[in-house]
This record gives structure tokens, C-alpha cells and sequence, in this order.
């Protein structure tokens, strides 16, 4: 600038702003700077211009010469990125059709070079169409929306490529800024077609679905796992359920025990009166007793009348979870009413009678309890009438796949995702993986994984960091797994790398196609690459589809 602050000349020290506002900043020479930034006489600070943030800085070069550095934030790259997560090609232009903004989806469907090499460039050196007919240049014409136009063109490589594009004119202040392009190409448009039907058929499915709030609980049905142990832990529970006994269930946190508990009350005679649960792990010691007892009005500070557990449960099943939590003096107080049916409010004398089945669960070994003297022993034969163990998942790792399928299948409503292909090193590690929170924990990484999943595909990368460090597989099995054995040291000797690369290339091309019937689209989709990479690939091997 000169003494006057008219600006003399701008110069660049960044070449993707110089690309995206060189053409407008130019044309701010010979204009007073407080015309064009609202700087308000700062010799430092911060502004915006066309919705990104610059730092700047005054500097007096002269007495005749002044400077004002300009360092762009880049707060527009969050709007970028979100771009990036469209299926859709996006291209954003000035108003004279250079190129300030395009997504990689969009230059995939035209295999375009890097963005640093596009930015700033005319669209019609970069395409090889007509004026008359580029859906942005008639947008940025006529200054109305172009919709859903077809348009075939070269793409970068020669190739005539066809796509659906709709385009909006950008306009401000009655000033027209650019245009911004929406492209789909058939394999995308083939892709939403398929989307859309699944999620119609799904909502089908769940406006069928009784709510979760009006459904009475899981039975034996929803216990998954067709392993011998599981297996057995079922038959007892069943055989037991139409039994009016206590039934005592021990397993490991996250195995399922409030599922076996409430299968057995759904199966037993007391299916139509109450199942009421309380995890005594949860409730302080000096609350869980008027909660399992009630109150009498005036036993204490703010206490009312109220009933307590046992007798909102009158007449049918109890569930004590975490049993092994209470303390011997809440054990004591228990043993009368699993003995006789009777109980007294707190600060009541008045006797009252229940008829419950009481299902408990411990998730420690009760016989190392009794011998450590935390449990007593008349409370624990009183409750254990009948004794079902409930393996860990550790020790059931044939049900693994089973889970999985079970859990994917039911949130595909939430999630509107369908899981197509689940990868053979997935499923080892989690056949390997301890699963210390068991089927719970399982369940948790399933949903981790329906969240950062893009496509049908599940992979390895998928799992969560833990899971992955965690899991003992060998680096040659997990090759083994992906690619078959390896070639021995003669095969070695009379073959190049490129042959083997093209040999491995094939076998995976070949084994994705096979699990996708064959469907093109789908299994670019799983690999990562687009359906025309994939069928030159196929023609390039020769590969029958």
C-alpha cells in the first residue's frame, strides 16, 4: 500500500489462496484497504473474507511504502472435509467457471489428477466438452439451477464417461459468486437405488417391530449360541423354569444372566404376574433394604408408606442380580423372607406375606465365597435350589459368529446399513480375543463398528485400536489368510515380483467376486477402487464373471 493506504499490489506466498482468490483480490489494487477489509484502524488482529479467517499484521516498510500480511486459517476446511464424506462429486467454481473447490469423489469418477494441480484451472481445459452443453457454464449463464442433466465426456485418460449432474448458481447480494456442481456417475446412482430399497425394506420391518417398552422380555429364544456348554446352560434353565424353585445363576459380568432370568419367568407358571429385577451391585447398603422391604410413614426423616420390592413382585419372579454384592447383615435380613414368605416394612411390627420365586445371580464362584465366609451358606443353599453356569464367551468361541450375525441383524434398522462381507481376519481375532466383558463387550465393538463403517464391508480396520494390539496373529497367518501360501524358493527363483504381485491380485479378484455373486459394483465397493479400475482388472486377467 502507499502512504495513502491504496493498495499498490498483492502478492502471494501460497498458491492453493492464490488459486481460490487471486482472480478477486487482483481486482482490489488502486482501492483504499478499508474499503475492501473492515479493519478498523488495528495494526494486528483477525478478519474474514468469503467465510475464511485470516491473521494479519501491519508492517511500515517506509515512510511512502506499507505492508499488510495476510495468513489464511483455513476454517473453510472443515466444510471441505464434510464434502468429503458425500458420495456424491462435488465441484464448487467462480463465476467464470475456474475451479476453487472438487472432492475426491469426483475425481475418481473422472480420474483426475491431484487437487494442487486443479484448483484455479478452467473447467474447459480440463474437460473435453462443449460451452453449450457443460451443466456449470449454463448455470453460471442462464444464473438459474440446472437439474439432473445427463452428459457424456472425455475424462483425463480419453475414456467417454456419462454422468448426472445438477448444478446451482451461488449468488449473494444480487451478485452472482459461482456455481456449485453435483455429479453422480451410474455406479453411485446404482448405488442409492440399492440404498434407498434397503432402507424402505427395513422400515417395513420396523413399523412391525413391537416397541421395545411394550415388549415383556426376552425368552429362551433370544439367547443365542449352539455350543455344547451354552447349549446345556439352556436345557437346564428350561427344564427347571416350569419348576417352582429358586434358581441360582452364575456367570461372569456381560455373559447374559438377567436374559437366562428373565427366559426362565417367561417359561415358568408365573409368566403373567410380575418380573421385577434389582442389581444389588447398584444400590447403596443402607438403600437397598427399604427398597426390597418399604417404609413405614414417620421411620425416619421424610420416610412415607411404600411398598417395597417384594411386594411389587407378589406373585411372581424376583431377580436378584449381583447377589454376591449384599453384606452378611443384608444376607441375614434376607434369609426369613426366602424362608417363610414374610417381611416387615422398615419401621413397621406388621408382618407381611409375598409369594415370590426368587432367580439370583452371583458373578463370582460361590463356593470360594462361602470359603472366604462372604456369603452365608444357609442364604446360598436357599437360593441355589438349582444352579446354572453360564459360560464366558471365551470359552464358547464357536458361538462368535453366531453373535454377530445375530447383533448386525438386529440394529440394521437403526443403522440403515447392511453388512454384506465380514473379513476372515475379523472373525480370528475375535476367536482369539479373551472377551473379558464377554457377550456385552462384544456387542459394544459391533457398534463401534457400525459407526465407523463405510460401505458393506467390515476389515480390520474397522476394530478399535485395543482389539487389534491385543490379538495374537502371527504376521505369516494373517498373509496366509489374505493371499494363500506362500510361493516356495523355487517358485521364487524362476518368477519376478510382478508376476507374483499380478498371481496374488488375481486370487483376491477372483475371491471377492466369487462372494459377491459376481456383482461388480459391490465388489469395488468392498476393495476400494472404482468399477471401472475393477473391470480393467478383470479383462487384464483374464478373470470369468
Amino acid at each position: 500500500m502507499d502512504k495513502n493506504q491504496s493498495i499498490t499490489q498483492v502478492l502471494w506466498g501460497s498458491q492453493m489462496l492464490q488459486n481460490k482468490y487471486g482472480s478477486i483480490w487482483n481486482r482490489f489494487v488502486g482501492r483504499h484497504l478499508d474499503d475492501v477489509f473492515s479493519l478498523h484502524g488495528r495494526n494486528s488482529g483477525q478478519f474474514v473474507f468469503q467465510m475464511e479467517a485470516f491473521s494479519f499484521q501491519r508492517l511500515a516498510v517506509d515512510q511512502t511504502f506499507l505492508c499488510l500480511v495476510c495468513v489464511g486459517r483455513n476454517i473453510q476446511e472443515l466444510y471441505e472435509q464434510a464434502f468429503e464424506h458425500l458420495s456424491q462429486g462435488i465441484q464448487i467454481y467462480d463465476q467464470d467457471g475456474h475451479i476453487l473447490y472438487i472432492n475426491e469423489n469426483s475425481r475418481r469418477i473422472s480420474a483426475l489428477p491431484p487437487k494442487s494441480e486443479l484448483l484455479g484451472r478452467h473447467l474447459l481445459d480440463v474437460w473435453d466438452l462443449k460451452t453449450d452443453v457443460s451443466t456449470t457454464l449454463s448455470c453460471l449463464r442462464e444464473q438459474t439451477p440446472i437439474r439432473d442433466r445427463i452428459d457424456t465426456f472425455l475424462d483425463a485418460n480419453k475414456g467417454n464417461i456419462t454422468t448426472i449432474n445438477t448444478a446451482y448458481p451461488i449468488v449473494k447480494d444480487d451478485e452472482l459468486l459461482g456455481a456449485a456442481l453435483f455429479e453422480m456417475d451410474l455406479s453411485i446412482n446404482q448405488k442409492q437405488q440399492e440404498y434407498f430399497r434397503f432402507v424402505e425394506e427395513n422400515l417395513k420391518n420396523y413399523a412391525k417391530r413391537v416397541p421395545e417398552e411394550q415388549m415383556s422380555g426376552y425368552n429362551f429364544d433370544c439367547i443365542v449360541g449352539g455350543s455344547e456348554r451354552m447349549t446345556e446352560a439352556k436345557e437346564l434353565a428350561k427344564r427347571f423354569a416350569k419348576q417352582d424353585c429358586n434358581i441360582l445363576l452364575v456367570g461372569e459380568t456381560g455373559t447374559g444372566k438377567e436374559m437366562f432370568a428373565q427366559s426362565i419367568h417367561r417359561a415358568s407358571p408365573r409368566r403373567d404376574k410380575p418380573f421385577v429385577a434389582i442389581n444389588c451391585a447398584a444400590v447403596p447398603e443402607p438403600l437397598i433394604e427399604s427398597m426390597l422391604f418399604g417404609t413405614k410413614k414417620g421411620a425416619f426423616t421424610g420416610s412415607e408408606d411404600k411398598e417395597g420390592i417384594f411386594e411389587e413382585a407378589n406373585g411372581g419372579t424376583l431377580f436378584l442380580d449381583e447377589v454376591n454384592s449384599m453384606s452378611l447383615a443384608m444376607q441375614s435380613k434376607l434369609l426369613r423372607v426366602v424362608q417363610e414368605g414374610i417381611f416387615r416394612r422398615i419401621g413397621s411390627n406388621k408382618d407381611f406375606h409375598t409369594d415370590v420365586r426368587i432367580i439370583s445371580s452371583c458373578n463370582e464362584d460361590p463356593f470360594e465365597m462361602l470359603e472366604n465366609y462372604t456369603m452365608r451358606r444357609d442364604f446360598f443353599y436357599r437360593l441355589s435350589t438349582v444352579q446354572v453356569q453360564i459360560p464366558p464367551l471365551r470359552e464358547r468361541p464357536e458361538d462368535i459368529r453366531q453373535l454377530v450375525d445375530f447383533y448386525l441383524e438386529r440394529k440394521r434398522a437403526k443403522y440403515a446399513k447392511r453388512i454384506d462381507y465380514i473379513a476372515p481376519g475379523v472373525m480370528d481375532i475375535f476367536r482369539s480375543y479373551r472377551w473379558p466383558g464377554n457377550v456385552r463387550e462384544l456387542f459394544h465393538v459391533l457398534e463401534y463398528i457400525l459407526n465407523v463403517t463405510d460401505g458393506g464391508v467390515i476389515t480390520e480396520k474397522s476394530l478399535p485400536t485395543y482389539l487389534l494390539s491385543s490379538a495374537p496373529v502371527e504376521k505369516k497367518e494373517k498373509q496366509e489368510a489374505a493371499f494363500g501360501t506362500m510361493p516356495s524358493e523355487k517358485d521364487l527363483s524362476s518368477t519376478t515380483l510382478e508376476e507374483l504381485m499380478g498371481e496374488y491380485e488375481s486370487q483376491i479378484l477372483e475371491r471377492v467376486l466369487d462372494h459377491y455373486g459376481g456383482n461388480i459394483s459391490r465388489s469395488a465397493q468392498s476393495l476400494g477402487i472404482s468399477r471401472q479400475s475393477l473391470s480393467y482388472r478383470i479383462k487384464k486377467y483374464g478373470i470369468i464373471v
